[in-house]
């Protein structure tokens, strides 16, 4: 049925054009904006205008590479015990794994938190 709005609030649902005028440097910074989101630039907007949650896609990608980087810290265990490495030094790595795998859980736990927040409530 034409002009319905879906219960989803997808594509089909009656929208209206509104329309902005700005400069090609502030398209692009609004363009890079909504691509570090992981939003379209139109949902990027109206989160912006009608006040809701922004939670940056970076946040994920970060938290790969963090992980990455502690799988390289675990091999790198292995190498200074056949290397027969003075425990300070193994303490200094165990103390950097141990802070990464805190920053991880942090990050996680602030994506869980902003993921709740963008529930819809029904």
């Amino acid at each position: 049925m034409k002009g319905r709005k879906t219960e989803d609030g997808g594509r089909s649902a009656a929208r209206k054009w509104v329309t902005i005028r700005v400069a090609d440097m502030e398209k692009a910074r609004l363009m890079e904006q909504a691509d570090i989101a992981g939003l379209s630039l139109s949902e990027y907007a109206r989160r912006r205008f009608f006040g809701g949650t922004i939670a940056a896609c970076t946040d994920v990608k970060t938290v790969g590479e963090l992980r990455r980087i502690g799988g390289l810290l675990k091999h790198n265990f292995a190498t200074l015990r056949q290397a027969k490495a003075p425990r300070g030094i193994m303490e200094k790595q165990e103390d950097a794994l141990r802070k990464l795998v805190c920053l991880i859980q942090k990050i996680g736990m602030a994506l869980d938190d902003r993921q709740k927040n963008q529930e819809p409530e029904n």
